[in-house]
């Protein structure tokens, strides 16, 4: 018995293999077949296989074919669920920004104190419905995708439910580190910048692959930052042990993905000084994430594992969702890289109605809100002390704020109005900007006009 390797252009899924290896079966000569739509091919066992012609020509009535993978699918039922998925995205998105989502969700916990477990648990559901869900909720797809499209029920979550606990687990001991070590575990500028839009390429790559739009892409391993790749695919591997250490070592390590949800109950983990109130917060901030990530998690293994055309669908739908998720971190990142490229002209002769003067002290108050801050621009006079207070009136990613223009400190406004002090020198325009760079504001400093 011989065998041979055929190179298929066009698979992308699981049905797809199927379909190939069926077509090639009905070949005289061809005794077993199985297609790898991952390496694009064919391999195919027998005494008198065929030509690559005849198999080509087996394949004649499905959108697949001998040769190498297209940049674009030829597929016009890929591109017409692509304009509906990215319609149906575009039309939930927004629906939440009207309705106030994120908001509402923090709602739930209005009522509790500052610091209790209601709000940090609260914290975690949005945070799993919003910016982490763009960066762990790559991984969670890609470890829906790693399971075998055999298992079912229980042996298809377990990888989620094992992936959630090494998160618990995993915050758990990393916040009572960092309530002892402090905020040198978090990245914050440059650093930041360059790992969130590296993270914001990996979900794009996945977003893409999921939409089946480009075969050549859909056919790349992705290598997530540091071995986090290889801890992906081996979740699924026969040696059960090591594949459960791997997915629970997968989930700890997403205690350094910079969501700026995380980086704003990190630093206020670190504000309690205690390892035992520091591992407390954590572990609830991620138990609180754990529901959202599970039914992603468990809609994209039922969507992977299904041959119904409707589950491709459903997956093309979820990466346009990620490669949107993906957009809006790396317009986030590239900011902070590039700061210039928002930058707006403000010409101002008179403070802002936000800057009263107190004792020869400029008091500027600004407000942490859902879509950023307010007022987003802020005028003081040069050579005049600041003293700038922020309240929080929304919780996330705004809480955490880089003002290194000023010569601040990170800021952290969590649960308290804080006041910082400055006093700018120089007229011109000073920026600010969460922790992803995602929400910014500014300061213009003007000469104080003469009477």
């Amino acid at each position: 018995m011989s065998e041979r390797i055929v190179p298929i252009a066009g698979m992308t899924c699981a049905a797809c293999e199927g379909t190939v290896a069926a077509a090639a079966l009905t070949l005289p000569g061809v005794e077993s077949a199985s297609a790898d739509r991952r390496s694009g091919r064919l391999t195919l066992e027998g005494r008198m296989l065929p030509s690559d012609a005849e198999v080509d020509h087996a394949l004649a009535d499905t959108p697949y074919s001998v040769g190498t993978r297209p940049w674009l699918s030829r597929d016009p039922f890929v591109w017409r669920d692509l304009l509906v998925a990215v319609a149906v995205v575009g039309f939930l998105a927004a629906a939440a920004w009207a309705l106030g989502l994120a908001s509402r969700v923090q709602d739930l916990t209005a009522g509790a104190s500052a610091g209790s477990a209601a709000v940090v648990l609260g914290l975690g559901v949005a945070a799993s419905v919003s910016t982490c869900m763009a960066l762990v909720g790559g991984l969670v797809i890609s470890l829906a995708a790693s399971v075998p499209s055999r298992a079912t029920g229980l042996a298809r979550l377990r990888p989620h439910l094992v992936f959630n606990a090494g998160r618990v687990v995993g915050f758990s001991l990393l916040g009572a580190l960092i309530g002892l070590v402090g905020r040198s575990l978090a990245p914050s500028g440059l650093l930041l910048a360059v790992v969130v839009l590296l993270a914001a390429v990996v979900m794009a790559v996945v977003g893409v692959r999921l939409t089946e739009t480009s075969p050549r892409v859909a056919a790349w391993q992705l290598s997530l930052p540091g071995r986090w790749g290889g801890w992906v695919s081996g979740a699924s591997s026969d040696d059960a042990a090591g594949g459960t250490m791997r997915t629970l070592g997968l989930g700890a390590a997403t205690f350094f993905l910079p969501c700026g949800f995380t980086q704003a109950v990190q630093v206020y983990a670190l504000s309690t000084g205690s390892a035992r109130e520091g591992a407390l917060v954590m572990g609830l901030f991620a138990i609180g994430t754990t529901p959202g990530l599970l039914a992603a998690g468990a809609a994209a293994g039922a969507a992977a594992s299904s041959r119904r055309p409707a589950a491709g669908r459903v997956l093309r739908g979820v990466g346009v969702a990620v490669v949107a998720f993906a957009l809006v971190t790396a317009s986030g990142a590239i900011t902070q890289l590039a700061p210039g490229l928002r930058a707006t002209a403000v010409t101002a002769t008179e403070r802002t109605p936000n800057v009263t003067e107190v004792d020869g002290v400029q008091q500027v108050t600004t407000e942490v809100v859902d879509d950023g801050y307010s007022p987003a621009t802020t005028v003081v006079y040069v050579d005049e002390p600041v003293a700038w207070t922020l309240e929080p009136v929304y919780k996330g990613c705004q809480s955490a704020i880089d003002a290194p223009s000023l010569g601040l400190d990170r800021i952290m406004v969590l649960f308290e109005a804080e006041t910082v002090e400055f006093t700018p020198t120089e007229t011109g325009t000073y920026r600010y900007s969460c922790a992803m760079g995602m929400y910014s504001g500014e300061f213009v400093v003007i000469e104080r006009p003469e009477t």
